[in-house]
């Protein structure tokens, strides 16, 4: 399945599910006062704020995704996929050290040897080869630089240990990080996972972004196409087809409107109101404008409230059910 991972000002997160900011985050978690009633508090909430509807003023940034499955019925009841779209191809810097699997196989090698091996395979790939992304994302050099997770595939080296257990690749010598104390290694915080391949969160955008400035209702990411039992967000969504699907209701939007969408979600009805705009992206950024509040969530648990950005890791992780 695709995970998303999305970054705040001071974390870094793997999304499997979504993220959100305004209506629907906010009945997620103001109606926490309300869990003794069960279930129902979504629908109690939901009218609460529907009378007391609040609008959100900040900027949207996107990178639409030109290649979306379409679904086709061709009888008896199955369902036929097929890309709607030829994506663009844009190149963009990024690190060999994810190609490691690719040319990786057969039986078990130490480090050393895998590494030099790798690293001289991919020295012999064309760039056309190395460069299978659709994203153009460049960081710039001046400013603040991407926050990357610690084991972040950031090298080649990282990458082959991030994919361990318990690594033993460190910044310090042997002697020195033998002074760590235990505790302090225990405490510490460890993220795995690849890198990002957006520029840092402070920085301007290219023009490879739609980007939409003003008044908002809600703007809602989804991955997968349920948010639970009852919410059929994206109809069109797969586990593994590489995409998000953003949900923009601008503001101006009437109640009525806003009603058919909350009573449509059970259905996937919503995404046909009026008002409501369902987008599949690659990557997304939320700014929230300065001197405001509010909710964001990832998830369905509240984040700090700010500027927020995400990109989609197609079947980064594999799941196993009975």
């Amino acid at each position: 399945m695709d995970l998303v991972r999305v970054e705040t000002r001071n974390q870094i997160l793997f999304s499997f599910l979504s993220v959100g900011w305004g209506l629907i985050a906010d009945i997620d978690i103001e109606s926490e006062r309300l869990r003794a009633i069960g279930g129902q508090r979504f629908t109690v909430w939901s009218v609460a704020r529907l009378i007391g509807l609040r609008t959100y003023k900040g900027k949207i940034s996107y990178i639409p995704c030109n290649r979306v499955p379409s679904m086709e019925n061709i009888g008896n009841g199955k369902i036929c996929r097929k890309d709607c779209a030829t994506e663009s191809t844009l190149s963009h810097s990024r690190s060999y050290g994810d190609e490691l699997d690719r040319y990786g196989g057969g039986e078990p090698k130490s480090f050393h040897t895998a590494f030099s091996e790798s690293i001289n395979d991919l020295n012999d790939c064309v760039d056309n080869e190395i460069i299978t992304e659709s994203l153009t994302l460049e960081t710039e050099t001046e400013k603040r630089h991407r926050l990357d997770s610690f084991y972040s595939a950031t090298s080649a080296k990282s990458t082959y240990f991030s994919t361990g257990s318990v690594s033993s690749y460190h910044s310090v010598d042997d002697n020195d990080s033998a002074e760590i104390g235990a505790e302090n290694i225990c405490n510490s915080q460890i993220m795995y996972g690849p890198s990002s391949t957006l520029p840092a969160l402070t920085t301007q955008l290219s023009n490879c972004w739609t980007q939409i400035q003003g008044e908002f209702v809600m703007v809602h990411a989804a991955y997968q196409s349920h948010l639970g039992q009852d919410y059929f967000f994206a109809p069109r969504a797969r586990l593994a087809d590489g995409i998000i699907w953003l949900l923009i209701v601008k503001a101006g939007i009437t109640r009525a409107n806003l009603l058919h969408f909350l009573l449509g979600l059970s259905s996937g009805t919503h995404v046909m109101c009026a008002g409501v705009d369902m987008i599949p992206v690659k990557a997304f950024r939320i700014e929230p404008m300065e001197g405001t509040s509010g909710h964001i969530t990832v998830d369905g648990e509240e984040v700090d409230y700010g500027p927020l950005q995400a990109e989609i890791f197609p079947s980064l992780a594999t799941v196993m059910v009975p």
